[in-house]
């Protein structure tokens, strides 16, 4: 099981569900997946031979779609065991952040849902969910812009599919918190949480962990996955996940 939930908590690219800002190309030994302007390179099992050649056709695809950086995640699952040094050596260096852990759950998280959280069931509160997630990371104003229409396009096929939920917190019946989760017949990913600064400490973070905790239970997978960077992980492990692995980042500009 547990090689199962790290290819989910190393290729969480490649679990979501389609939409037009979603792509997935897949070469020799990588996925290369582009979603919006992000791109990933996933499931990194190449030869040393190989890993020079992959580097270069991403960068040609990464050139074709006017797209200006690529992350590659290698992970306990990535191949050749020197990948990390092949990539520095090909010109790659250590994104932001350069390192996460991958951790899963399989009985419920500790802590106490200590605010009300809610599922997304219109646009409308996606919305407002995502603005959140932006705001907590400062997202400029034209770039809101450009994933406002982005999600607006991918609402009816998301829910049409009706693996990825996204969830908002309420502090005094206004929306604070942001989380995801993607849902497959093994566990929950979750892809993503954020709180606005104002309402930190208030258990909010807990709180939307338990959500998905319980909505993975009644789709009849009691189990989380997810590779969080270093603010998420420490949480994490205090509910009760346990690390199974790390990935290492390494960005490409192109």
């Amino acid at each position: 099981m547990d090689e199962i939930l790290l290819e989910l908590a190393e290729e969480p690219g490649l679990w979501l569900p389609p939409e037009p800002r979603l792509a997935v190309e897949r070469g020799p030994g990588y996925a290369l997946v582009t979603y919006g302007r992000s791109a990933w390179v996933h499931r990194l099992r190449l030869s040393a031979a190989e890993v020079a050649g992959a580097v270069d056709r991403v960068r040609v695809l990464l050139r074709e779609k006017g797209l200006p950086e690529v992350t590659w995640w290698v992970g306990e699952l990535s191949a050749p065991a020197d990948l990390s040094r092949r990539l520095f050596g090909l010109g790659l260096e250590p994104d932001d952040p350069p390192e996460m852990t991958s951790l899963t759950i399989d009985s419920k998280p500790a802590g106490t849902a200590r605010v009300e959280v809610r599922r997304a069931e219109s646009l409308e509160e996606a919305l407002q969910a995502l603005e959140i997630d932006w705001e907590s990371f400062g997202v400029p104003e034209e770039e809101r812009a450009y994933r406002r229409k982005e999600a607006a396009e991918a609402w009816p096929l998301i829910q049409a599919d009706g693996r990825q939920s996204t969830y908002l917190a309420y502090v005094d019946g206004e929306p604070v918190g942001f989380g995801r989760a993607v849902f497959t017949p093994w566990a929950a990913v979750l892809l993503g949480g954020a709180t606005l600064p104002a309402a930190r400490r208030h258990g909010v973070y807990t709180s939307i962990v338990h959500a998905r905790w319980n909505e993975a239970v009644a789709r009849g997978a009691p189990r989380i996955t997810v590779s969080a960077g270093p603010m998420s992980a420490p949480i994490l492990e205090r509910l009760g996940f346990r690390p199974i692995g790390r990935i290492r980042l390494f960005r490409d500009r192109i």
